[in-house]
């Protein structure tokens, strides 16, 4: 039957005619038609978050949901929480059998951890409590981070809450390319230690030292590649508006790989300059092998141990692909024969072409 307002009124005449009273005519409440499934929002899965939202809406003649609002106890479940109501299903208001558009229907939407079901309905104090924990779990989505105060503004608001998502989602794996870092770690007292060592010990201490280069070489490979990837990031997605969580994908992917490489940077200096005492005392080893072979001149010479006439002790530590400038002989002169002669060179030479030729010479000489 097509509603309208003649046929309305007559169902009321009828409805008095019969003895009852307009205000008691009879009318039903909206109905709902199914469940109502709320589904938690993946980060508050993640954080192992409640929530609730007190919606208000109306229930239109054909049972359309109308002018929805939802108050949460944080803005991530408000989407959530119209789509439940939504996709719910209704019946519509009824008076006389007639279908009519509802006064404001209030519904408690849960999204509810296990063991704490009911909470949203415990009361004001419960509801502060959730807002609490969900504001510490994502400050952005109420004030700007970046000031710790609200947001001033509609721009403001879109580009910190864009910003806020692209902090959460863009995580890096660390960890697992290269894995754990191997078990050797030298003591200070290191040093002192690889300067009286034979070769069996300067053997084995220059093993474990390659393990740790080659797991430094493969981080600086995995650090190479993700810096590639967020190189990739800006030229695709710089342009796009700040309310939207790619335009700070590339920046944020950069703060983590500035982080990641920071950490370990002084254990690798640490190992570089280790390193450099393990060549030394090679050198140190073949030339006191090389005068006792010399100095024998009976038959024992021939047991005499043979001297070394290439690098077979010393661990490598190629150049990272992260470096801003290619690895030069300075470098390799500065790893191998420690800070002393490199310093003197820039300290004596008046002119960089002077210290270059400086640098050049020793890097030369044996």
């Amino acid at each position: 039957m097509k509603w309208n307002a003649t046929a309305f009124a007559a169902a009321l005449l009828v409805a008095c005619a019969a003895g009852g009273q307009p205000g008691q005519a009879q009318m039903s409440p909206p109905v709902v038609d199914g469940a109502i499934v709320a589904v938690m929002p993946d980060p508050a899965a993640r954080e192992g978050l409640s929530g609730c939202c007190s919606t208000q809406f109306k229930v239109g003649r054909s049972g359309k949901i109308r002018d929805i609002s939802a108050e949460c106890t944080l803005p991530l479940f408000r989407d959530a929480a119209v789509s439940a109501i939504r996709e719910a299903g209704y019946k519509p208001a009824k008076i006389l059998g007639i279908a009519i558009t509802s006064s404001q229907q209030s519904q408690m939407v849960a999204f509810e951890q296990s063991g704490e079901e009911g909470i949203c309905r415990s009361g004001d104090a419960a509801w502060e409590e959730l807002t609490y924990r969900g504001e510490k779990a994502f400050p952005f989505l109420t004030v700007n981070t970046l000031t710790m105060k609200p947001y001033a503004d509609e721009a403001e608001k879109g580009a910190g809450i864009a910003r806020g998502w692209a902090d959460y989602y863009a995580t890096l794996d660390f960890d697992t390319p290269c894995g754990p870092s191997p078990a050797y770690q030298p003591p200070v007292s290191q040093s002192k230690t690889i300067d009286t060592m034979g070769w069996d010990a300067l053997r084995r201490t220059g093993t474990a030292f390659e393990k740790v280069f080659a797991w430094m070489n493969c981080r600086d490979d995995m650090l190479a590649g993700y810096g590639a990837q967020a190189a990739e990031w800006h030229a695709t997605y710089d342009s796009a508006a700040p309310d939207e969580m790619e335009h700070w994908v590339g920046a944020i992917m950069d703060k983590r790989i500035r982080a990641e490489r920071g950490r370990y940077d002084l254990d690798r200096q640490l190992m570089i300059a280790y390193g450099g005492q393990i060549l030394r005392r090679e050198q140190t080893l073949r030339a006191r092998d090389a005068a006792k072979l010399a100095a024998q001149a009976s038959d024992e010479a021939a047991d005499a141990p043979t001297p070394m006439v290439r690098r077979e002790v010393v661990p490598t530590y190629r150049a990272p692909n992260t470096l801003r400038r290619e690895w030069s002989a300075a470098d390799q002169f500065f790893y191998e024969r420690g800070p002393g002669h490199y310093q003197a060179c820039l300290d004596r030479a008046a002119t960089y072409g002077a210290q270059q030729d400086c640098l050049s010479a020793l890097h030369g000489s044996d």
